[in-house]
């Protein structure tokens, strides 16, 4: 009697286990906006004289799907853009004013570790995961008291180009892969169907820009590669839309 007893225990809990496990199962999707601060951490000016950093500001948004395991653990990815680049101005012989913006255009595709926590409507998010980066265009502005900026140089390959040319796709690697970790949190305005993320994302690029053929030295005789790095603030709306 005992037996049988301790074993419709155990089965009452299992299955009271299992159904919970599987209410915290859920499917969803969600909008991001994103707006902050991005940098070309050490810049290429292909043996030119180096130029003082500016702040450098832009904005992106995405889609995102996922799906959460738990109640507290899943996995999500998203489709979106952000142009990055770096900004930079100096005076150059006879004070004259430099000023040169890279914009570069990436599509981003993250595949994120999402941990979340929390008892009331707010509650704890982290996403950490690499970032595939595919470039779609590269564009610069490279001015000297206002007026377009041309200078021929060589390539490492030998070929002659315009450091100052305003289409230079061709300088980048066609993808980059990032490190981002994204700290906020989830507040839901309808509960278990409805709510708002807000946070600040951080990545960092681990690949080199550049391509070989404009990996050139700078004026210190050495080259330093480029990585793509930022700190964007993040809002989204998301809609869970299977599951719990």
């Amino acid at each position: 009697m005992k037996l049988k007893t301790i074993m419709t225990l155990l089965i009452v809990c299992a299955t009271v286990s299992i159904a919970t496990a599987q209410k915290d199962k859920h499917f969803e999707i969600g909008l991001q906006g994103g707006y902050g601060s991005v940098w070309i951490i050490n810049q290429n000016n292909y043996g030119l004289p180096e130029m003082d950093y500016e702040y450098t500001w832009s904005g992106g948004f995405n889609f995102q799907a996922g799906y959460n395991f738990t109640e507290n653990i899943g996995l999500f990815t998203e489709v979106g853009v952000l142009n990055l680049g770096q900004q930079y101005k100096d005076q150059g012989a006879a004070n004259s004013e430099i000023a040169r913006t890279v914009d570069l255009k990436y599509l981003n595709v993250p595949v994120f570790f999402k941990y979340s926590y929390g008892e009331s409507r707010a509650r704890f998010r982290l996403l950490v995961g690499p970032q595939f980066c595919f470039l779609q265009k590269a564009e610069q502005t490279y001015t000297v008291n206002g007026n377009d900026f041309s200078y021929e140089l060589h390539d490492k390959e030998g070929n002659t180009f315009d450091a100052g040319a305003s289409d230079i796709t061709d300088r980048y690697n066609e993808m980059d892969i990032a490190f981002v970790l994204d700290l906020g949190a989830d507040i839901f305005l309808i509960t278990d169907m409805l709510y708002l993320s807000a946070g600040a994302r951080m990545f960092y690029g681990l690949t080199d820009i550049n391509t070989s053929a404009y990996q050139l030295k700078n004026n210190d005789g050495n080259y330093e590669a480029s990585h793509n790095a930022g700190v964007t603030f993040m809002l989204g709306l998301h809609y869970i839309i299977a599951g719990k």
